[in-house]
């Protein structure tokens, strides 16, 4: 599960049981959630204490939703704990990873900027920086000089056009 930070507000734990046959498993005498991540050092640093799971009706899907303050950029650990009345217990752990996709995209950005070609136009007085296609425009910049008028030599500005 990846989520978009900053701070998502609402997150989602659920699992779905199973017999090991693959039969829908929908008694269970206990479904508990809880999440952590390592610190520096390898430890566990729990971020949601173990909490009940509610059952989805009368399905097979246990949910829990959970509601953190704030949660930094980082990857955490889901462990369901599942115990049916036979007392077979199931842990599993799904990764839950919090990325920030904003400088994920400012850094695809960069890379158009970097790798694609841009011309100066001496005529219209602007920049315009080109995808790494060479053809489509990322963005225009009308050009100035030092006091402020349009300029194609001795450029001491730009300006993005809106």
């Amino acid at each position: 599960m990846i989520i978009e930070r900053p701070d998502p507000t609402k997150i989602t734990l659920q699992v779905t049981a199973r017999n090991y046959n693959g039969t829908p498993k929908t008694l269970l005498t206990s479904a508990r959630v809880r999440v952590y991540h390592l610190d520096s050092g390898g430890s566990e640093v729990e971020d949601r204490t173990p909490i009940d799971l509610d059952q989805v009706g009368s399905t097979n899907t246990w949910r829990y939703i959970w509601e953190p303050a704030s949660l930094p950029v980082d990857q955490y650990f889901v462990e369901y704990t599942l115990i049916d009345p036979d007392a077979a217990t199931f842990i599993d752990t799904e990764d839950l990873i919090i990325q920030d996709f904003s400088s994920q995209t400012d850094m695809v950005l960069l890379k158009q900027f970097a790798k694609g070609r841009w011309k100066l136009d001496e005529i219209e007085n602007t920049m315009t920086y080109y995808d790494e296609d060479n053809v489509t425009p990322l963005v225009v910049f009308d050009t100035k000089d030092a006091t402020g008028g349009a300029a194609s030599e001795n450029v001491y500005e730009r300006y993005p056009r809106p």
